[in-house]
């Protein structure tokens, strides 16, 4: 294998593993400058159950339902996440 070939695996790999469910926890995260603000709202508007802060500076861990996160998306400048507990385990609101 080369390089570049083992470098696709691990990120593949690593993509999966991030990639969020379609129901369940999920780690949001602001990547623009203004969407950390927008993103407790957005989050709340489709449905979100806010668990805790997540481990990224403004990122917040729900529960939820993907499809009804519209609010949260590239465009808006966040990203939706899988929420492993081993990573996104603090700051618990509601459980």
């Amino acid at each position: 294998m080369t390089l570049v070939q083992i470098g696709a695996v691990v990120a593949a790999m690593a993509g999966l593993a991030f990639a969020p469910p379609a129901r369940g926890r999920m780690l949001l995260v602001p990547l623009a400058p203004g969407a950390a603000a927008k993103l407790p709202a957005a989050a709340v508007a489709g449905g979100a159950k806010l668990l805790g802060t997540g481990p990224v500076p403004g990122s917040l861990v729900v529960v939820a339902d993907r499809a009804r996160l519209g609010g949260v998306s590239l465009a808006d400048g966040m990203v939706i996440l899988s929420a492993p507990p081993l990573l996104c385990g603090g700051g618990v609101f509601g459980e």
